[in-house]
């Protein structure tokens, strides 16, 4: 199956008419939000993954994100609203949220000596502690928080398989929440012959109790 067909496959699957232009260079533009069609419990939503090799591993990890947040989805539906994202409950246990953000830590650390980026390498080796923040700020434009974000997207850039009829679906995980790492964490199947562990595991199950984490001066912070 050619990228086309695949995208092809996909618009044939949801109810709504997707305009596609097949012989668009980049066929991923026009799949942003396409996992929202199969909110709130993802109903049909192991289709997608059929002709993908493999795509049990894709539609498992995806199916977390509808399991995480039907909750909120349903409660706003009550409301005749119909969210944009994907968003969880905030939790209220925060020795668990400080649990996943040491391993994240760890997870970076070693990532970082996978990449061999010395300036992520010698970034990550600073950061020392996990706080977590009740304001409804963000402080992630930082030179810490950049350099971590910039190299995570080089080593990504520089090992996806741009030919792989899974990108076409590369913008639509990015609009589960606007959010790279958690599209790189959802689509660790594609990545797990050259990262031997799920570096972004601890990031996920941050997000999926109602968080973000980001760093700055030493230290990660995960707040709302």
């Amino acid at each position: 199956m050619t990228k086309k067909e695949y995208a092809k496959y996909l618009g044939d699957i949801i109810d709504e008419v997707i305009d596609l232009d097949v012989e668009s260079d980049d066929l991923s533009d026009q799949f942003y939000g396409y996992f929202q069609a199969f909110m709130p419990n993802g109903t049909n939503l192991e289709k997608v993954f059929k002709p993908i090799k493999e795509g049990d591993l894709y539609y498992k990890r995806l199916l977390k994100i509808f399991n995480a947040t039907k909750g909120i989805f349903n409660e706003l539906a009550t409301e005749g609203k119909t969210p944009a994202y994907f968003c969880p409950a905030p939790t209220k246990n925060k020795e668990l949220l400080l649990l996943y953000g040491e391993k994240y830590i760890k997870n970076l650390t070693l990532f970082s000596k996978i990449t061999g980026d010395q300036e992520f390498i010698d970034t990550m080796s600073q950061i020392k502690t996990v706080e977590i923040s009740d304001l409804d700020v963000r402080t992630n434009k930082n030179d810490t928080n950049a350099i971590v974000y910039e190299s995570i997207s080089d080593w990504f850039i520089d090992n996806t398989d741009y030919k792989a009829i899974i990108e076409v679906l590369s913008e639509a995980y990015y609009a589960i929440n606007c959010d790279y790492n958690l599209s790189y964490y959802l689509q660790y199947p594609s990545y797990q012959q050259k990262i031997n562990f799920d570096v972004f595991e601890p990031y996920f199950k941050i997000w999926e109790m109602g968080y973000y984490c980001w760093f700055n001066q030493g230290k990660l912070v995960i707040g709302k």
